[in-house]
């Protein structure tokens, strides 16, 4: 009787819904762009921030890939609980913890001590997960199958218009306090967006509060499980997703500290970031593209554009080619983002969304603990442009599997 009932209140929760965007899914958009408003003070400086306690780029990837380790020993609990307690629920454990993060890269700077480093990155990596599965899931539960790219580019395109704001705030700034001090924004901020979650309405589940606590062994057990149940597509997925975390960190991560290195000031450095962060104010708009078009030509498209880019660097080395690349690169990313996004949705069960979601998430997770490391010991080795070439033919392989798969019949959904 429970079941029924249950499964009656979830069909009329998200039909209530269907004609426009949810409010829940507004309420969650609005309150990671408030969050992110805190991010945004201080966030693209965090590169040079770490290159401060680092002496080799190796070194330095692994100072970031901290975040990374925290993320992926997190997430098969947390995918397991996504599909056990509301997605809402997540999300407030998530914004209660944040503070956490900016109060520790507060003390990394005011005692120089490389330990609230690592302690800031290892709780934004529980965080992050905590609030990243939660809003996808509470996505996937809300919206319609045809708009989840839609919404996805919803939720990215305000958060995105909320940090560039914050990152040239930032800009000024930096002529009055220092790093530690915009890092430390991240707390009031996530405080905020706190207590505006506790608005969005609680998404129903399937089964909630049914059976034991899952534990820790026993939800790698269940994430095993769920690796063991995909198909070749799904596979393929997995593998263009770490590899787009491969591209973010080159982007994110290594092209500012390049920059810097090169000569640019730190005002310049949060400007290449900004630049690679404009194409998310058009991620509504590209997730209706996603939506409409087939997945498999979108991602081939996107793989092969980040190719040329990445050979552009090597061509062009200058600042203001490194604005362009980051800015193009962000459309590539923004594209592969909403698209794998809609695929992980129609690509399985509805009742795992919790543990398949957490499942990519594992594997971006996986591509951004070791692609600091690969590429810190690349450049220490045989240099930008080497990289870069290896970079590029990765992505001109996947690209041509991908619209391979594309003609002449995207096999989507199957």
């Amino acid at each position: 009787m429970h079941f029924f009932h249950h499964r009656r209140r979830h069909t009329h929760w998200r039909r209530r819904h269907e004609e426009g965007m949810p409010s829940g899914v507004k309420i969650l958009a609005w309150a990671r762009a408030v969050r992110w408003i805190g991010w945004g003070f201080g966030e693209a400086l965090i590169p040079v921030f770490i290159l401060m306690f680092s002496n080799t780029f190796a070194e330095m990837g692994l100072l970031a890939s901290t975040v990374d380790i925290a993320s992926l020993v997190s997430l098969p609990i947390i995918g397991m609980w996504a599909d056990r307690v509301p997605a809402r629920k997540l999300i407030l454990w998530s914004l209660a913890l944040y503070p956490l993060v900016g109060v520790s890269y507060y003390l990394a700077g005011v005692w120089g001590m490389a330990i609230f480093i690592v302690a800031a990155r290892a709780a934004n990596g529980v965080t992050w997960e905590l609030e990243n599965v939660g809003i996808e899931t509470y996505y996937r539960r809300a919206v319609d199958h045809e708009r989840v790219a839609t919404s996805f580019g919803y939720v990215e395109t305000w958060s995105h218009i909320a940090w560039i704001t914050a990152a040239l705030g930032g800009i000024v700034l930096l002529r009055f306090v220092s790093i530690p001090f915009l890092l430390l924004l991240i707390a009031p901020f996530a405080a905020i967006a706190y207590f505006m979650v506790l608005k969005a309405p609680k998404d129903p589940v399937e089964g909630e509060g049914r059976g034991r606590t899952p534990s820790l062994l026993g939800s790698y057990g269940k994430a095993l499980g769920e690796l063991r149940t995909w198909g070749g597509h799904l596979w393929l997925l997995g593998g263009m997703v770490m590899f787009s975390s491969v591209v973010s960190s080159l982007m994110y991560l290594f092209v500012p500290i390049d920059a810097y290195i090169n000569g640019a000031d730190l005002p310049m450095v949060v400007l290449v970031t900004v630049f690679g962060s404009l194409p998310a104010l058009f991620a509504y708009q590209l997730g209706k593209i996603a939506d409409a078009g087939d997945k498999y030509k979108v991602i081939s498209f996107s793989l092969l554009a980040s190719a040329a880019v990445a050979v552009g660097l090597i061509i062009f080395p200058s600042y203001w080619f490194k604005l362009i690349a980051m800015f193009l690169m962000g459309i590539v990313l923004e594209l592969l983002y909403v698209a794998q996004g809609s695929l992980v949705t129609t690509l399985g069960p509805e009742e795992r969304y919790g543990e398949r979601g957490s499942a990519f998430e594992s594997i971006t997770v996986l591509g951004d603990l070791s692609a600091p490391l690969l590429i810190g010991v690349a450049f220490d080795a045989v240099g930008f442009g080497t990289t870069l070439l290896s970079i590029a033919l990765i992505a001109v392989i996947f690209g041509l599997v991908y619209r391979r798969l594309a003609a002449p019949s995207s096999r989507q959904g199957r």
